[in-house]
């Protein structure tokens, strides 16, 4: 009886045998299937990881508890001043982070984040290829104090602009301080004075008179300079406009001025020769410029404007025969209130705004504005505009 159960029993397994190794063969293809379904997942989310870690606008550096790299993106190469390049994270893994950043404060924080396991935020200035920079650096732990990661933000330009803005506080200041000191001692010295002397009294008032314009010019100058640099404010759109009547009306302007010095303005501008231009800001581009050569050019002399077209653009020449500039001064000439003879400056009742102003022009119609100068041999200002 139990040979013939053994028997049985052999012989259903032997039945059974295909189906179960059927079914087996069929849950090994769904389990590969499944594994090679994460590994695709897996691959494409570190691709995508990859793609956005290259991609980040801040500088990522992560390092191992001895402070030697394990992985850089191509942003922070360049903030360091080295070439991007896609084999970024090979070349320079296992460098010293000190070797890599030629930093020591970067150094200083990674070790501080590794023996006390709490991040450190600090602001750190370098230099990179003569060109002064600045960084917001935030450091922190990796977990169990494996490494450090260090992210750097490039604030070179809020820095700069935050420069700007305190300088510019300054010079306004400064600007508005003489006249209204002066405006304010003459009318306490009116005040306090009989009024029995007229051709006194007159003078002070004169002298207030003269101050009073400057702080108005300034004023002016300032909310012109605002509203050129503001992208907010719309400006009329620019139209087909001839040159020649656009630079009259500024000739026009500044023949007062000119006639006092006896200096003659000599226009060459062909009838036809038109572009889409601002016209009035043009006309106050050059107002400014034939200011400035007036101002500088000694009496008797001559001022040329001319305007005409070179290999395409659109070029507009104010050329004196006065003090000239010196070299050293001719790169920072543009800046706001930047001025080469402060006590002379004065004198003519400049802003120092003025060929800031011609700038911005200049860059609202995606175009520049160029010098030309050598001391005592005068100047030659220029609009370059696309047309």
């Amino acid at each position: 009886m139990l040979s013939i159960l053994k028997k049985s029993f052999w012989a259903s397994l032997f039945r059974r045998l295909p189906s179960m190794r059927k079914k087996t063969d069929t849950e090994l293809e769904e389990r590969i299937l499944e594994l090679t379904a994460r590994a695709e997942e897996a691959e494409a989310k570190s691709r995508r990881l990859e793609v956005i870690f290259n991609s980040m606008f801040e500088g990522v550096i992560a390092l191992d508890a001895n402070l030697r790299i394990t992985l850089v993106n191509p942003r922070v190469c360049f903030l360091l001043g080295f070439d991007k390049e896609k084999d970024a994270a090979d070349r320079f893994r296992g460098m010293s982070l000190l070797s890599f950043s030629r930093s020591t404060e970067l150094e200083e924080a990674a070790g501080q984040v590794l023996s006390t396991g709490r991040p450190c935020e600090l602001t750190s200035r370098r230099y990179v290829g003569g060109i002064e920079q600045h960084f917001r650096v935030f450091a922190a732990p990796l977990e169990e104090g494996r490494g450090v990661v260090i992210v750097l933000g490039d604030i070179s330009r809020l820095v700069k602009l935050e420069q700007v803005r305190k300088d510019f506080a300054a010079n306004v200041s400064h600007e508005l301080r003489t006249p209204i000191q002066v405006v304010k001692g003459f009318a306490e010295t009116i005040l306090d004075s009989s009024l029995d002397d007229k051709e006194e009294t007159r003078r002070f008032v004169g002298i207030m008179a003269k101050n009073i314009q400057t702080m108005e010019n300034l004023t002016n100058d300032l909310l012109t300079l605002v509203s050129l640099e503001s992208e907010g404010i719309a400006h009329p759109s620019m139209e087909e406009t001839l040159l020649a009547p656009l630079i009259a009306d500024a000739v026009g302007m500044v023949e007062r001025a000119a006639g006092k010095k006896d200096i003659t303005i000599k226009v060459i501008c062909p009838p036809d020769l038109s572009a889409k231009l601002y016209g009035p800001f043009i006309v106050q581009a050059l107002v400014n410029l034939l200011n400035n050569a007036i101002n500088y050019s000694g009496s008797g002399s001559r001022v040329k404007v001319e305007a005409f077209r070179k290999d395409g653009p659109l070029v507009i020449e104010v050329k004196d025969k006065g003090i000239g500039i010196p070299a050293e001064h001719l790169g920072r000439i543009f800046e706001r209130f930047y001025r080469v003879d402060r006590s002379r400056s004065r004198g003519t009742g400049s802003t120092g705004l003025g060929l800031a102003i011609v700038r911005h022009i200049a860059l609202l119609h995606k175009g520049s504005a160029e010098v030309e100068s050598h001391a005592g041999e005068g100047s030659v200002f220029r609009l370059r505009l696309p047309c």
